[in-house]
Formats: C-alpha cells, structure tokens, sequence
C-alpha cells in the first residue's frame, strides 16, 4: 500500500510539469499585443495638450510635473521643472513623499502610454488631481524648450537647401 501511494506520488510529480506547460500554452495563447496595451494604458486617460500644460504650470506655481521615462531618457532632455521618479518607482515616492490628494500632479513620459498607466495608479491610491500630459516627443516637436546637462535648448529643424540649389548674387550694389 505503502509503495503504491509512493508510487502514485513519483508519476505524478513526473508528469506535473506536462501538464502545467500543456495549460501555460493555452493561457499563452491570449497574451496582448502591443496595440491592446497601448490601447489599455490610454483607455479612461484624458491627455492634456502642450497648450494646455503651459496653462497649467503658468496658473500653479506649485504643480508637480513628473516625467516617468528611463533616467537616461531623462538626462537626455526634459522638461523644464520635471522632477524624475521612474515608472514602477512613483507609487512607492509619492506614498512616503506627497500626502495631499488634492495635490495638482502632471506626468509625462515619451507619448503617454507609461504616463496613462501611472496616472491610472495613482488615481487609484486616492490622488484626485492628476493628469497625463501628450508627452515628451509632441512637446519638442512643437517646438517648446526643454532641458539637459547642456542648458535649455529647442529642436530645430534644418533649413531645406543644399549646396546643388545655392544661388548667390553676384549683382548686388557695390556703391
């Protein structure tokens, strides 16, 4: 009796991990595409405009501007004023640092979607007052200033010309 129960025990530890491989395909099978996250993170998120956030920090001295991108992202260039808490991280500092749900918060990131997921959380934890902002990309491509290591700066765009297409005057008034 002993040995069969052994037995049974042995076989079904052996066949264990088929069956869970067998049922993790299955579940596998129903993971997200990109699109559906994207779609996901902005579903129930307004976004606020450029125009908008220079309303926003214009009217509130004491707006808290949060960009949720990679420290490098960052250190590459942010908006002026933007304190930087990496998504995954601004739950956990904003419990322990800001106690004011009332507190005006605008969080941005690239192009909104880890803005969108942490403004969804911190709505959730009882912060009534955040926004998600357009993001970085459509900040600088609008062309507003932004931050890094060198300064402020702005993106410029080249002139269109090429040296094929350059025509001096050789005319001009020498009187």
């Amino acid at each position: 009796m002993r040995k069969r129960r052994l037995l049974g025990f042995t076989v079904a530890l052996l066949l264990a991990p088929f069956f869970n491989s067998t049922f993790a395909a299955e579940k596998g099978s129903s993971i997200k595409t990109i699109a559906e996250l994207k779609e996901q993170a902005l579903a129930g998120v307004e976004m606020i405009s450029n125009t908008q956030l220079k309303a926003r920090i214009e009217d509130n001295s004491s707006l808290v501007l949060l960009d949720v991108r990679t420290e490098q992202e960052y250190t590459a260039g942010h908006i002026k004023g933007a304190a930087w808490i990496q998504r995954g991280l601004v739950e956990f500092v904003l419990a322990r640092s800001l106690k004011d749900p009332q507190q005006e918060i605008v969080v941005y990131c690239k192009k909104g979607y880890r803005s969108g997921l942490v403004v969804k959380a911190l709505r959730e934890m009882g912060y009534n007052n955040v926004n998600s902002h357009v993001g970085f990309d459509q900040w600088v491509a609008s062309g507003n200033s932004y931050e890094n290591y060198h300064g402020e700066s702005r993106l410029i765009s080249p002139i269109e010309k090429t040296a094929a297409g350059f025509q001096p005057d050789y005319f001009k008034p020498k009187k």
